[in-house]
């Protein structure tokens, strides 16, 4: 679907609730390289820890899927490569621009987490996790997926950090989103978990820091201390 606007701004993607990164809708400087020779200049409309949006004044090649482009952000140019996964067309300025929206494919390490805090101390939507904060129920399930979630509870377990859980299902800890962390081209999530284990009638209290694999719920989390 094409969206055009009469007013002179590009519209608005949709907001999505399951957004699982802050973004910032704040205006940038980027560069796209069409081929190897060539640099073209454009506008980032807004970023986050998966990928950004890109307004150029000429269309990608045709067949162009995958994109190579430095952004800059806060002062400091970030090189990434992105695959489009959406395009659409939009009047500004009184004229045809196009717009398309990128997921990360590849990004350095510090990168990512440059951009990660650079999205989560800026304007976020009504669906960004504030870092510091302990989730609520529903917004864990949505970072965290309920397997990952049992394997916590394991490695819990196996540290001495929590009781048996007396079923199957997930023992009761409590989850605080610290920030983001990238090693070797993987995204975590750092996560204090706060736990209790009883010993003889004697309860102990715990707050675990770890590594959660944002995504492929297979991934092991990893415990920091």
């Amino acid at each position: 679907m094409r969206h055009r606007s009469g007013n002179g701004r590009p519209n608005r993607e949709p907001v999505h609730n399951r957004r699982r990164f802050a973004r910032l809708r704040k205006p940038f400087q980027a560069v796209y390289f069409p081929t190897q020779e060539v640099r073209v200049p454009a506008v980032g409309l807004d970023f986050s820890g998966g990928g950004f949006c890109l307004l150029t004044q000429e269309p990608l090649p045709q067949g162009s899927e995958l994109l190579n482009a430095a952004v800059l952000i806060g002062e400091r140019p970030v090189p990434v490569s992105g695959v489009v996964r959406w395009r659409d067309t939009v009047l500004y300025r009184g004229r045809r621009h196009y717009r398309y929206g990128l997921k990360f494919t590849a990004i350095n390490d510090a990168d990512w987490e440059h951009i990660m805090q650079a999205s989560a101390e800026g304007e976020k939507d009504g669906n960004a996790f504030a870092t510091g904060n302990t989730l609520t129920s529903s917004q864990r399930d949505m970072l965290v997926p309920y397997l990952v979630q049992r394997r916590v509870v394991e490695l819990l377990v196996r540290a001495g950090r929590l009781d048996q859980p007396r079923s199957s299902g997930v023992a009761p800890v409590q989850y605080r989103l610290e920030g983001y962390m990238m090693r070797q081209g993987v995204p975590y999530l750092r996560l204090t978990v706060r736990s209790k284990r009883t010993v003889f009638a004697t309860a102990s209290e715990f707050a675990t820091k770890l590594l959660v694999p944002i995504d492929g719920p297979r991934a092991a989390p990893i415990l920091v201390s």
